[in-house]
């Protein structure tokens, strides 16, 4: 269209008709001798083929291809095929049926695969060379996988690699000189050159984005100082810790390293953004069983209180925050007859040290027409961190005064009606090195818990240990896998003074147990749990409770959302686990089994809930639970 003929000017409009968007229909891998298809297609997950079961369209987008190429040539690098390379490549539309659709032929020359014959090192003078080859991860006859062969030089995930050997005790200016040699049709030989250098010494360590949290919080998690030798370990292990707080979010931490060369000197600033909110309101309902109905339960988390703050007029905030402690406040009604008030605070960083100290104190009242349970319990704990057998160990010791009122004419498994009082000592060790307290991705946690109430004065006595462990790995991408056990006895000293309130109930979650307080009740998904809901040995029809538990449990999930205002993480379980009278009748294989799926969902201002949607394959004799249902059960916390 021209527009001014004076100026010789003309307007040029373009009409574009996109089409529809066509699905990817056919995957072809042409020249894979040494591969199956199969393989290659699951590791080009970016390009899938349009099938019944996919629900998601499959369509074709460019950064993703290229993406799903560079998987397929990884694939085969990692099983020694380091010549491949992707002759030609070709998407064009095809008839599928009545619809069009995109094909993809991707041909592939595949070359030699090689293995390792010989692994020579030279100018190491601090690691030997067996050494450094146990951390490179090859020995001679080795399939020379790539991939393997690039994290364990410069950074895998177990911090096991070659520059980490180095840079972990001060070597941050080490180099590394690689060449992988073609020594014959099917063999390589890798040949390393280092240079050394000298230590690298910190002499700045610093921090920002930290608008709320105070400095001395951030500061004593850290594991670098001034002054002392750089270690990558040691940025690493300090990032974990802060990680740990639930202060900041996860993705956007980072480190800055600023170094002089000439002088050896290396300064460090952690880079960190404060969440939306650490603390929470949790409001939440559920079903109690049998005789309890609706539960109804708030609850007030201060995860990061300041109560020198709370008495600082100069600096009054409606809520004090920034010195790490936690402070909570809950409350869980029914409307037929279940009552609990409880609150605790803990100081991790008692006078400046790493010593915890805690408070915390209960009510908790079950009535109805024809008996009446009450608890009064109040508990001091101090617990430090172990620097052996390493820093992830920490031991805890507690005092606790619980009053029980029984109030049953009809006589209970308690024993006789009337106050009991327990004096407990309880203490525990622990190894906690997971990485994320509401999805850990890697670590272990072992717990090992002693009680001990011994029949001092006129009170009641028991003792028990309970031990628990559980292990997260990585399996591909962001799916992690857990797996773990629990195992738990309880015994007295004496025949005449013996507590029967600590037997155990397994089934549920805290929500549904917490009206269950005269017991000590242990999760298990799939199962009611509760009142008239528990697995638990009968007696003349009655749930009597247990002297020994075991549990077994695996878990896969996958973070499908994660970030600083939402956290949804779906998973599939499987869970076994029993109660029994004695050892007399304790078998570790006779459990009771379900499994199913469930998601957890965290919000700032309302916490962690957890759904889960069970099926239980066996039922409990003498209870109303019965094999083969499914239960759907709700609760609030953190599950690890």
């Amino acid at each position: 269209e021209i527009t001014d003929t004076l100026m010789n000017r003309a307007k040029l409009i373009f009409t574009i008709d996109p089409g529809r968007k066509l699905q990817i229909e056919k995957i072809n891998i042409v020249g894979n001798e040494s591969i199956k298809e199969r393989l290659i297609k699951k590791k080009m997950k970016e390009v899938k083929e349009n099938t019944w079961f996919r629900l998601a369209k499959q369509i074709y987008k460019k950064d993703k291809y290229e993406e799903a190429k560079e998987n397929l040539l990884k694939l085969y690098k990692s099983k020694g095929f380091r010549d491949i390379q992707i002759v030609k490549d070709t998407l064009y539309v095809k008839k599928f049926g009545k619809d069009d659709g995109l094909q993809i032929d991707i041909n592939v020359a595949e070359g030699n695969k090689y293995f390792v014959r010989n692994i020579n090192w030279d100018g190491n003078t601090i690691y030997t060379d067996d050494r450094l080859t146990q951390s490179l991860g090859f020995k001679k006859g080795d399939v020379f996988n790539e991939t393997l062969y690039d994290e364990n030089l410069v950074q895998n995930k177990e911090g096991t690699d070659v520059s980490s050997l180095y840079q972990n005790i001060g070597y941050l200016f080490f180099q590394l000189e690689k060449n992988v040699e073609v020594v014959a049709p099917d063999s390589v030989d890798l040949n390393f050159f280092i240079i050394e250098d000298e230590i690298a010494t910190l002499v700045n360590v610093d921090f920002k984005g930290n608008t709320r949290t105070h400095d001395n919080v951030i500061r004593r998690e850290l594991r670098t100082y001034p002054g002392e030798i750089y270690s990558r370990e040691a940025i690493m292990r300090s990032i974990r810790q802060l990680q740990t707080l639930s202060y900041f979010v996860p993705e956007k931490f980072d480190t800055n390293l600023d170094y002089d060369y000439e002088a050896k000197k290396v300064s460090i600033t952690y880079i960190l953004e404060e969440t939306t909110g650490t603390d929470n309101f949790e409001l939440s309902g559920g079903f109690g069983g049998r005789g309890i109905g609706m539960i109804l339960s708030a609850r007030v988390n201060f995860n990061n209180f300041s109560i020198q703050n709370a008495f600082n007029k100069d600096s009054y905030q409606i809520l004090p925050t920034g010195d790490g402690q936690k402070l909570s406040v809950g409350i869980q009604v029914t409307g037929r007859g279940y009552q609990n008030y409880d609150v605790a605070f803990t100081e991790p960083w008692f006078n400046g040290k790493p010593t915890s100290l805690g408070f915390s104190t209960s009510y908790s009242l079950y009535s109805t027409s024809t008996f009446r349970y009450e608890l009064f319990s109040s508990s001091i704990s101090v617990g430090r961190r172990l620097t052996w057998p390493d820093d992830y160990f920490s031991q805890s010791n507690a005092i606790i005064l619980q009053k029980y009122n029984v109030d049953d004419p009809d006589g209970t498994v308690y024993g006789n009606s009337g106050n009991t009082f327990l004096l407990s000592y309880r203490s525990i060790l622990e190894r906690n090195s997971l990485d994320n307290f509401i999805s850990p991705n890697n670590g272990s946690k072992f717990t090992l818990q002693l009680d001990l109430a011994p029949p001092v004065f006129s009170f009641s006595e028991y003792y028990k240990l309970k031990v628990k462990y559980q292990y997260h790995i990585p399996i591909i991408s962001k799916l992690v896998m857990t797996y773990g056990l629990e195992w738990g006895h309880l015994g007295w000293f004496t025949q005449d003074r013996r507590s029967q309130f600590q037997r155990f109930y397994m089934g549920g979650t805290p929500l549904q147990q917490r009206q269950s307080f005269t017991n000590d009740n242990i999760d298990l998904r799939g199962f009611p749990g509760g009142l008239g809901g528990s697995i638990t040995p009968y007696q003349d029809g009655q749930p009597i409770g247990g002297r020994i538990y075991n549990k077994y449990f695996a878990e896969a999930r996958y973070p499908l959302v994660s970030n600083a205002q939402l956290q949804l993480i779906p998973y599939m379980f499987a869970e076994a686990g029993n109660v029994y009278r004695n050892f007399s009748s304790y078998d570790p294989f006779d459990n009771k089994r379900a499994t199913g799926f469930g998601a957890r969902i965290f919000l700032p201002i309302l916490g962690l809930v957890d759904l889960s949607y069970g099926y239980r394959f066996d039922g409990v004799p003498g209870s109303s639970i019965a094999p083969r249902k499914w239960e759907f059960l709700f609760n609030i916390g953190a599950p690890f």
